[in-house]
């Protein structure tokens, strides 16, 4: 189960997203909405952790608490849960089981749709994702003829420079006091929050510029101060009515199925086809993913409402709020590559926040990501008429 939120993390989350993206922000400015949206989380997730372990602290049935996402732990993250126990907190110096990050990257991409369609690959200092296209053709002739066909393949790489995520929490003595698996469990809903939305907001708009490459950026535009510029638009969409949506949803499968394939930097790349029937996801702001829902939806002959898009499952339209509004992202499945590493290291800032019986621990992980090539994405504008029109 997910981090339950109230409305005071979430306007605290907002408030420090607001903060940290103006240009004449200070630090001081910066620390204390920090403060604010880190303490909002863990008070949502202290609370959820006390009344899970009120309700659930005699269930000895294993099946049960790991259906209500209180894990068993391995012997060394039981190990390793006992030992911050005793101290009191967490050491810098200790190492954290993988199995935990692991654990933390699971339920975000159990919890986030848009997550759970990019595929993680674990990280060094440096990553090469290798590209192969492949040159030349099977011939056929007669038996024993002379080798005329040869299948060779021409490669490159991109290598991957890992940055550092750093993600804050904040866990009080008395959540230390509730044993192993109730600190995995407050830690894992803690890492969650601020590590599902860092990666969501760079996987979409990542400017490239000490983050991620998201997917409305333009990997061919002019790169100015390490920030990749924006997609131009390539095309709008109306969802107007049955018939034009079938015309404006073939053309962008049609655009999806055709691409340049690169295996360098340098590459100038060829024109290739692919076959994209079931992986194109439609990412959109959630006040559009209603609005276009709101289209599709029809009332069947026995009363029941149905939604229905032509060539697109509903399931491949997810919401995000790291797309602007009256935007779509038109994103092929598994044309994103991301790496995340463990926990490298953890900050203890025991006198940073003005916060009785707690600490505040910041931990870094390694990770980057890059569309794998321009055409993983396609930019739209959405201008749905504002009148109601059945979808047919």
């Amino acid at each position: 189960m997910p981090l339950k939120i109230t409305d005071k993390t979430a306007d605290a989350r907002l408030a420090f997203n607001n903060v940290s993206a103006k240009e004449d922000v200070t630090p001081e400015q910066v620390n204390n909405a920090l403060e604010l949206y880190v303490t909002a989380i863990a008070e949502d997730a202290g609370k959820q952790v006390r009344d899970e372990y009120e309700e659930l602290k005699n269930v000895n049935d294993n099946h049960i608490l790991q259906a209500r996402g209180i894990h068993v732990l391995t012997a060394e993250e039981n190990h390793f849960y006992n030992e911050v126990t005793k101290a009191g907190g967490f050491q810098k110096d200790e190492v954290w089981p993988e199995t935990i990050l692991e654990r933390v990257f699971d339920d975000i991409q159990e919890d986030r749709p848009l997550l759970k369609m990019i595929s993680f690959s674990p990280s060094t200092a440096k990553t090469k994702v290798i590209r192969a296209r492949r040159k030349g053709v099977a011939v056929w002739g007669s038996l024993h003829k002379d080798l005329e066909g040869q299948l060779d393949a021409e490669f490159g790489a991109t290598e991957f420079t890992q940055l550092a995520l750093t993600a804050y929490f904040l866990i009080s003595n008395d959540t230390l006091d509730l044993g192993p698996r109730w600190v995995d469990r407050f830690v894992r809903l803690c890492l969650q929050e601020a590590i599902a939305e860092a990666w969501e907001a760079a996987i979409v708009s990542g400017d490239g510029n000490e983050s991620p490459i998201g997917l409305l950026k333009d990997l061919d535009g002019s790169v100015v101060g390490g920030v990749y510029p924006d997609k131009t638009s390539a095309g709008t969409l109306t969802f107007a009515d049955a018939p034009t949506m079938v015309k404006e949803l073939a053309a962008v499968l049609k655009t999806a199925s055709e691409y340049t394939q690169k295996i360098g930097k340098d590459d100038a790349g060829k024109k290739k086809y692919r076959k994209v029937a079931g992986k194109v996801h439609l990412i959109v702001n959630p006040v559009n993913y209603y609005d276009i829902l709101a289209r599709v939806t029809t009332q069947n002959s026995n009363g029941a409402f149905v939604s229905n898009l032509p060539f697109i499952s509903q399931d491949n339209i997810v919401e995000s709020l790291e797309v602007p509004a009256n935007k779509l992202i038109a994103f092929v499945d598994g044309q994103y590559d991301a790496t995340q590493s463990r926990a490298e290291k953890v900050y203890v800032y025991k006198e940073t926040f003005a916060v009785k019986r707690a600490t505040l621990y910041a931990v870094d992980l390694l990770g980057n990501g890059q569309p794998a090539s321009n055409d993983a994405a396609k930019v739209y504008d959405i201008a749905i008429p504002t009148e109601t029109v059945p979808a047919g």
